[in-house]
């Protein structure tokens, strides 16, 4: 198993990382259930227009992914973080917020694999090619609490290929695999950087933009279920704060799925 790093230098690094960002307080956890969880709860009882915190942990023991999907993280080895945000933010439906997040996560991820093609893939995974398969790098989770919109990414950053539960080996893959040596603390410092840019800089314009030059699916056959019909075909392009279009098959023509009640099957 890869030797995970110790993290009792990581708030005075953190601290450093939220100045002058969206950011104000920094919680940093041993270990934890889940960050999601761990964001909210911090917020509990805060002013409706508290700043964001963010929560990262060395080890998160029950995640979660979409869907109610696990997500499975190894001891020491994975980024598991989220980020609560408040009111201000509510502007942005969900997938705004997911896409802005992904693309936080992208950046991050791409800054330290320079040399290899990382995608977005939509609604919520960080994937890259390797051979005729994509596998999955890092993936977002949005939920809403009581006092907080909370943003939970993982990314898959020390692990080899024996560190992955058995059921997502084969789909997986971190930033170790790709060559990368870097730090989980470096990780999460660009990443805030990241998420700063995304959430209080780039416009809508450029959130679709980035995303169009990144996307995973365009020109790959996938199926949707939208209104509780399937449509399978031909990705054309994702607005992912819009709409996915489609070129369906079996002579349905092309197809436009709104983003917010549409899933990827």
């Amino acid at each position: 198993m890869t030797q995970s790093e110790n993290i009792t230098t990581w708030p005075d690094r953190l601290e450093a990382a939220i100045k002058d960002t969206l950011f104000d307080r920094v919680i940093v956890i041993q270990e934890t259930q889940s960050t999601q969880d761990a964001a909210a709860r911090a917020c509990i009882g805060l002013p409706k227009d508290h700043p964001a915190t963010v929560v990262i942990a060395s080890n998160q023991t029950m995640g979660r992914g979409q869907r109610a999907n696990n997500w499975y993280d190894s001891s020491g080895l994975t980024l598991p973080c989220s980020f609560a945000i408040g009111p201000e933010f509510l502007s942005l439906n969900n997938p705004n917020l997911a896409a802005r997040a992904g693309l936080a996560a992208l950046d991050t991820i791409t800054h330290f694999a320079k040399d290899h093609p990382i995608k977005i893939k939509w609604p919520n995974d960080i994937v890259i090619a390797v051979g005729n398969t994509q596998k999955k790098i890092a993936g977002i989770l949005i939920e809403h609490s009581r006092d907080s919109i909370v943003i939970g990414i993982g990314i898959n950053c020390l692990q080899s290929e024996a560190d992955f539960h058995p059921s997502i080996k084969d789909s997986a893959i971190s930033l170790a695999q790709l060559g990368s040596e870097t730090t989980r603390i470096d990780i999460a410092c660009k990443l805030i950087e990241s998420l700063n840019h995304w959430f209080s800089v780039a416009t809508e314009v450029q959130v679709i933009q980035h995303w169009t030059q990144h996307d995973a699916l365009v020109g790959h056959d996938k199926k949707f279920v939208y209104n509780n019909q399937p449509h399978t075909g031909t990705v054309l392009s994702i607005d992912p704060l819009k709409e996915v279009c489609v070129q369906t098959t079996l002579g349905g023509g092309e197809v436009s799925l709104p983003v917010e009640q549409t899933r990827l099957v």
